[in-house]
């Protein structure tokens, strides 16, 4: 079963580091982002890689080569310009119209969900999408609670998400494929669409995952100091 990483775009939120990274290489406790990524999905079972490049693909070969290293297989797909998430699978679909099923992981977060068991639930359920889903991730904005008057009776600075939250990973057949358009997003058009077409689409929660992302600046020293306590790459 292929995985899809998506790294295409330029980073701007990473900047001033996007400017000679690959925000892939972006270093998080001593290893660079996406191979914290590979060793996860290696060690899920998943090593036939495609991964969407847009800056520097240079980087990425050069430090990953063709992922023997890691014991794994890498393609590397490069997009001169994004064309958002739903649109560089469009422009792979030729390498996953003949897949039972595909993992599509976002290439700006660090995840532990379970997605060997999220892809046997896809199979099981037959579902033309499975959403990764994970609990507790962090609201990034303070979350007032008023009273009738307009009185703050409490305010909490980003809390933790109780509702089953989207993990940026998820599995589809490919009949998902038709929705994948360049220019459309999947949680934005893709997922949504489908749901409307009243294709099936399961959700996988897993309660037990940590979930960071890792699309901002600011995001660098936190998630490196949560990885370096973890004591392993994922």
């Amino acid at each position: 079963m292929k995985a899809v990483i998506l790294l295409a775009g330029h980073g701007t939120r990473m900047r001033p580091l996007t400017y000679y990274l690959n925000k892939g290489m972006i270093p998080l406790a001593g290893r660079p982002l996406l191979e914290h990524i590979i060793v996860k999905l290696r060690d899920q079972g998943f090593t036939d890689l495609l991964v969407a490049v847009t800056a520097y693909p240079e980087q990425l070969e050069h430090y990953f080569g063709d992922g023997e290293r890691l014991g794994v297989r890498i393609e590397y797909i490069l997009r001169p310009e994004p064309s958002q998430t739903a649109g560089e699978v469009a422009a792979m679909a030729d390498r996953l119209a003949d897949e039972d099923a595909f993992l599509v992981h976002y290439g700006d977060i660090i995840c532990n969900l379970d997605c060997a068991a999220m892809a046997r639930r896809h199979l099981e359920t037959g579902a033309a999408a499975t959403i990764g889903l994970v609990t507790g991730v962090n609201f990034h904005a303070g979350v007032a609670e008023l009273d009738a008057g307009g009185a703050v009776v409490s305010f909490v600075e980003k809390p933790p998400i109780c509702r089953p939250t989207h993990a940026a990973i998820n599995m589809f057949s490919p009949a998902a494929l038709e929705y994948c358009q360049p220019g459309k997003d999947f949680a934005h058009d893709v997922i949504p669409q489908m749901i409307a077409n009243g294709e099936r689409v399961m959700g996988y929660l897993d309660e037990d995952a940590y979930w960071h992302d890792v699309g901002r600046l600011s995001d660098v020293e936190i998630v490196s100091g949560f990885l370096a306590e973890l004591g392993r790459p994922w």
